[in-house]
């Protein structure tokens, strides 16, 4: 901020190469975010919080005349186009590329903004890449590009709701990566109050609680849960997410076991019991319901010439969304595992009195 004002700035002629204008979320107004609907990169923009840090802060400290607007310019900038380097030197092989995070917390990083970098568009099928040998960062082409070809870098596989968010823009190239959150709050409130009339059980607040500290301790409950396309690595649910929905429903005996360290979770296929998937269809369904408009709706309303340029990419992102859980649910009616071992004479019982009373009933006729 303060080197943008002096025309003298060593800088100068890379903020020559930057976007004049962004179209980032911080920058749509409520009613244009409402066109993302339940999408949960509504909630990742984070507006107030650096309007905040702006006023008491960094108002204090920038030139004259640098205001909010321009604040968020320049953050945004920042947000679409730094990334982490790692210091000190590395292996030729061990390069990091643009918009990688290190995973190792304890290795130092350099927050960095490369210019050859920022000159280039960005695309999922991508021909030039930006590695790092430890000492200098080279941008190199992965692949032969043509005469005249556009210059293409890769900015990860970032589903297209954060495309939008940090860099303001979507390409159909990017839903492969698209992605649906499955909060465990949604979970659990759903195990409260509809999930065990569903399946004919009778679980109270406190089953529910030992059953949910039983997840914490056996590491896979989480904030939430990333629902994705399938491929070769990974399927639309996490095992994570199957393995919560396990313990929510496994019998009271094989539930013991696991908190007394008797036995170990088993693997994701044993989890994979019919009613698993019941419950996994009945979230990812609810989950839908959340959107207001289904996906075959969105193909026809973007069939609008009149449609703006936000609104267009906004339902992009909510139709990717809705493509994700859709697959997500024909693979959880795919899970056929027994359940006899999972919910022991509980449901047996719930189904001998739903027995009863249809016989009761047919008698009565």
């Amino acid at each position: 901020m303060s080197e943008a004002v002096r025309p003298d700035s060593k800088w100068a002629p890379y903020f020559g190469v930057l976007p004049i204008e962004l179209d980032s979320l911080v920058f749509w107004s409520s009613s244009e975010l409402a066109e993302l609907q339940a999408s949960a990169v509504v909630n990742k923009i984070g507006k107030s919080q650096a309007e905040d840090i702006f006023r008491q802060s960094i108002s204090k400290v920038v030139p004259e005349g640098s205001n909010l607007d321009f604040f968020h310019k320049v953050a945004s900038t920042i947000m679409a186009y730094a990334f982490d380097i790692p210091e000190g030197n590395q292996d030729e092989e061990d390069h990091a590329q643009e918009d990688d995070l290190v995973d190792d917390e304890d290795e130092k990083t350099i927050l960095s903004m490369i210019p050859l970098a920022d000159m280039l568009n960005a695309d999922a099928d991508n021909n030039a890449r930006l590695h790092y040998d430890g000492e200098e960062l080279e941008m190199r082409a992965i692949r032969a590009i043509k005469s005249g070809e556009e210059i293409l870098n890769d900015y990860g596989q970032l589903p297209r709701s954060d495309l939008l968010r940090r860099y303001g823009y979507v390409t159909d190239k990017y839903a492969i990566y698209d992605v649906v959150e499955l909060s465990a709050t949604s979970i659990v409130a759903y195990a409260r109050n509809n999930m065990y009339e569903d399946l004919k059980l009778r679980q109270t607040s406190t089953e529910i609680d030992a059953r949910v500290e039983l997840a914490i301790r056996e590491d896979v409950y989480e904030d939430s849960y990333d629902i994705v396309h399938a491929n070769e690595e990974w399927s639309c649910i996490p095992d994570e997410l199957v393995a919560l929905v396990w313990l929510l429903v496994v019998d009271k005996e094989t539930l013991a076991s696991i908190q007394s360290s008797k036995m170990s979770l088993p693997s994701r296929s044993k989890m994979e019991t019919e009613v698993v998937g019941k419950v996994l269809q009945n979230l990812l369904k609810r989950r839908e319901q959340e959107y207001a408009t289904t996906a075959s709706q969105d193909d026809a309303i973007l069939q609008d010439t009149n449609l703006t340029y936000r609104a267009r990419k906004a339902i992009k992102v909510r139709q990717g969304e809705k493509h994700v859980l859709s697959e997500a649910v024909g693979e959880a009616a795919k899970f056929q595992g027994n359940n006899k071992r999972m919910l022991g004479q509980a449901v047996k019982r719930g189904r001998e009195e739903d027995d009863q009373k249809s016989q009761k009933r047919s008698k009565h006729r």
